[in-house]
């Protein structure tokens, strides 16, 4: 038995259901309840669905004034939406989805003519081997310390790279020309808008 094995928690074997159901009493006051809660429950879900096109057409009419704002030399995170009675303020945040597989990266960087190391960087990240994992003897000595146990690092660890986006991209996007700035989003998606 590893080290690991003794903290990990035991998976425990869960009873079938069964599929004979048996009716509670309820109250007459109580049954309203319940089939408030099923109405309830349905219109939740088709003013979600209905919030959502309301929020994707808000932002798409938005997010070009953002866009022209930001090539007229006046970068903002945030625009104030004022309604007929109501206002909520639209909101981007520097957050990016980065694809890593090889063609979209050159795709990327052929895109940003050099300029692919001013928005991006490589950094490193570090995960166990599944086959240390499943070796006892090695989890064990991880246990009692890795620098003790006189392993090498790559007998244990998987290393490699992944590109991400450095700071500030969302307002240094806008360094790009406007033709390239659709294509840019496409490649590189940045987090959704937010409406508060």
């Amino acid at each position: 038995m590893s080290a690991f094995d003794k903290i990990a928690q035991p998976v425990v074997a869960k009873d079938s259901k069964s599929t004979t159901k048996i009716a509670a009493d309820l109250t007459s006051d109580i049954k309203f309840k319940v089939d408030t809660f099923v109405t309830n429950k349905a219109e939740m879900k088709r003013l979600e669905a209905e919030q959502k096109e309301i929020e994707t057409a808000i932002i798409e009419h938005v997010r070009p004034q953002q866009d022209k704002l930001a090539y007229g030399g006046t970068f903002v995170k945030s625009l104030q939406l004022q309604g007929v009675s109501n206002t909520v303020t639209f909101v981007t945040m520097d957050k990016f989805s980065v694809p890593q597989d090889e063609e979209s990266v050159e795709a990327i960087k052929k895109l940003l003519n050099g300029k692919f190391n001013d928005l991006f960087e490589t950094t490193r990240f570090i995960s166990m081997k599944k086959e240390a994992v499943a070796n006892e003897d090695i989890l064990n000595k991880i246990a009692k310390a890795c620098e003790k146990a006189g392993l090498s690092i790559g007998e244990i660890f998987d290393v490699g790279d992944k590109i991400v986006a450095k700071d500030d991209l969302d307002r240094k996007q806008y360094d790009l020309p406007k033709t390239k700035l659709e294509v840019f989003r496409t490649l590189v998606r940045q987090a959704k808008p937010a409406l508060k």
